[in-house]
């Protein structure tokens, strides 16, 4: 059977009040689950301790989304940086105990850009909390339309990450001005900008724990490689 793949979704806020905020998901993300052979199920908070636990008792995998928010610099022992972005804590903390409840079920991760920094925060890592001043290189927010690469990483040879869309030098695009400072104890790095980002994480001892700091959904079409991560994540789901 098709395995059910969870996918966070994104708030938006309305100034007339929550009942007019949006729960929302670029089409891309649940088009690619689709794609590789997974039925997204579209994942949106507040839920209770149980409720949750009832739903990802149902799930079989779960791809944790990427959004114009920045993860709360406290979550990793720092202040915030007067560069820090919006916040998002409801959202934050449903995809915490999302991924808590994922792993603690073995299920199959795939973090995409937020997503990523999540994975390694929630694991004991920490972040850049604004790159350009504290990691000057390349631009990491591109000008161009993100459906094309803005820059390329290297990818270690004997990683997860390599095995699903080769070792070669991968074209990607760029969406964030956060980044990986720290990799997270147990966790290790699998591919880095030419500005030594860290662009791609994964757990060597999971089945399925990869995140990626670039937007994988948006390449669909125009790098065919970026598909395998969506194919590695449903045919992990799909072994149970």
């Amino acid at each position: 059977m098709n395995p059910l793949i969870g996918i966070s979704l994104d708030w938006s806020e309305d100034s007339r009040g929550r009942a007019f905020g949006l729960h929302q998901l670029r089409s891309a993300y649940a088009d690619c689950v689709s794609a590789a052979g997974g039925i997204p199920v579209l994942l949106a908070p507040p839920l209770s301790d149980a409720r949750l636990e009832k739903l990802v008792d149902h799930l079989e995998g779960l791809l944790i989304t990427g959004g114009a928010f920045d993860i709360p610099p406290e979550l990793y022992g720092e202040k915030p940086s007067p560069k820090i972005g919006k916040l998002a804590l409801e959202r934050t903390a449903f995809e915490l105990a999302l991924f808590r409840g994922a792993t603690a079920r073995g299920l199959p991760v795939l973090g995409i850009c937020g997503g990523m920094q999540l994975i390694n925060v929630t694991r004991g890592g920490t972040l850049y909390q604004h790159l350009p001043d504290e990691l000057p290189g390349i631009q990491h927010e591109q000008a161009s339309d993100r459906r094309g690469a803005g820059h390329t990483v290297e990818i270690e040879s004997d990683s997860r990450l390599a095995a699903l869309v080769g070792p070669a030098t991968l074209p990607v695009n760029s969406s964030h001005h956060q980044g990986v400072r720290s990799v997270a104890p147990g966790l290790r790095a699998s591919a880095w900008s030419s500005d030594g980002l860290v662009e791609a994480i994964e757990d060597p001892a999971a089945k399925f724990c990869l995140g990626v700091e670039w937007h994988p959904e948006l390449l669909w079409d125009s790098e065919p490689r970026h598909r395998a991560l969506f194919r590695g994540l449903v045919a992990a789901a799909e072994v149970g």
